[in-house]
C-alpha cells in the first residue's frame, strides 16, 4: 500500500496484521469478525454486529469505514480471469453506520447496524469490493470488522470458454486422432485411435459439468454460439436461452459428470481438458451404433440444477458410432 494506491483487497490480505499483545489484553470484543455481503443477486445490504466493553472502566468508542481496493477479477471486454497481480480500483462500497460514536459502561454492549451501498463499476468485470469497519477506543484498543462482496451476480458469469484464444479454434470442439477439428457429420469405428475426442475449457468454476449423448435430431439450442472456425469475431458471447426444465431435455444416456471443478489455468499443462469418447455410457452399458450428438453442459455458480437456462451448453456436430 502507498499513499496513492488503495489498500490491498481483502481477498489477498485477509483481515490484515494482528498485534498479538493488544489482542491478548484487549478489553473490547466484537460479535463477528467478518461480514459477507454476497453477490448482487443475493445482496445482504443490512448487516449487524455488537461491540462489548469487557473492561473495568467506561470506554468511549469511535467507528470508521476504511475501504480497500476493489479487485477487477475478469479482464474488461473478455470472459477471462484477470492475470495476477489482480488490478485494483478505488470504486469502493459506501457504508452508513447507525452510530459512529458512543460510550459503554463496563460489561455493556451495543448493537451496530451497517447499511452498505454497492460501488459503481462494470459488473462484467466481476469486481470484488471489500474493506473494514474500525472500532477504536484508544491507541491500544483498536479492532475491526472485515467485509467482502461481489459487485455482480455469480450466475451471470460464463463458465464454458467459447473463444479461439487458446488453441486457435473455438471451444468446445470435437477432434479426431489426427487432430482435425470435426465440423461435418463424421463416423467413427472406435478401433485404435479412430475415436472422437471432446475438448473443452472452463473460464470459471462450475458446480456440475456433464457430457450427455443425445439424438442427432434433437431440437435444442445450446447457449453458446454455433461452432465456427476462423471466419468469426475473436469473441462470441452466449445467447439467451428461453430455458425449461433440465429433466425435460431428452438424453440417450450420460457419458461423464464432474461436480465442483475449478476453472482451467493459463499454463500448457492446465489450459484445457479433453475426453475421448468410448462405446459405453457412464454406467458401463453399451452405446448402440447410430448417429448422435454430444451435449456439453456446465452449471453456472448459484444456478438451479433443475433449470436448463442456468447452464452453459453446447451441441457437437453429428457423431456416428460404427463400432
Amino acid at each position: 500500500h502507498t499513499d496513492a494506491a488503495p489498500l490491498q483487497t481483502v481477498t489477498q490480505q485477509g483481515a490484515g496484521l494482528i498485534n498479538v499483545y493488544n489482542a491478548l489484553f484487549a478489553t473490547t470484543s466484537l460479535s463477528v469478525g467478518q461480514l459477507v455481503l454476497n453477490d448482487t443477486a443475493h445482496f445482504q445490504s443490512i448487516q449487524t454486529f455488537t461491540v462489548k466493553n469487557t473492561g473495568k472502566t467506561i470506554k468511549k468508542y469511535t467507528l470508521k469505514h476504511v475501504p480497500a481496493g476493489t479487485a477487477v477479477t475478469v479482464t474488461p471486454g473478455t470472459i477471462f480471469a484477470a492475470k495476477g497481480p489482480v488490478p485494483l480500483t478505488k470504486a469502493a462500497a459506501s457504508v452508513t453506520l447507525s452510530t459512529t460514536s458512543f460510550t459503554l459502561l463496563p460489561g455493556l454492549s451495543l448493537p451496530i447496524v451497517a447499511k452498505f451501498t454497492l460501488p459503481k463499476g462494470d459488473a462484467s468485470t466481476f469486481p470484488v469490493y471489500s474493506g473494514f469497519i474500525e472500532v477504536s477506543s484508544g491507541p491500544t484498543d483498536n479492532l475491526h470488522v472485515t467485509y467482502l462482496g461481489l459487485g455482480a451476480s455469480l450466475k451471470d458469469k460464463q463458465v464454458l470458454d467459447n473463444t479461439d484464444k487458446w488453441v486457435g479454434v473455438r471451444f468446445p470442439l470435437v477432434f479426431n486422432s489426427t487432430l482435425q477439428v470435426q465440423v461435418n457429420p463424421t463416423n467413427y469405428t472406435f478401433k485404435g485411435k479412430d475415436v472422437p475426442i471432446v475438448l473443452y475449457r472452463l473460464v470459471f468454476g462450475t458446480p456440475q459439468f456433464r457430457l450427455d449423448l443425445v439424438d442427432s435430431n434433437i431440437q435444442l439450442a445450446g447457449t453458446l454460439n454455433p461452432r465456427g472456425l476462423l471466419s468469426h469475431p475473436s469473441y462470441t458471447f452466449p445467447r439467451p436461452n428461453k430455458g425449461g426444465s433440465f429433466s425435460k431435455v431428452k438424453i440417450v444416456g450420460p457419458l461423464v459428470e464432474f461436480d465442483y471443478i475449478p476453472r482451467h489455468g493459463n499454463t500448457p499443462d492446465n489450459g484445457f481438458s479433453y475426453i475421448p469418447l468410448s462405446t459405453t455410457f457412464a454406467n458401463g452399458t453399451s452405446i448402440p451404433n447410430g448417429s448422435y450428438r454430444v451435449l456439453v453442459r456446465a452449471l453456472r455458480v448459484t444456478g438451479d440444477a433443475t433449470k436448463e437456462e442456468d447452464y452453459d451448453s453446447w451441441l457437437s456436430p453429428i457423431i456416428g458410432f460404427q463400432a
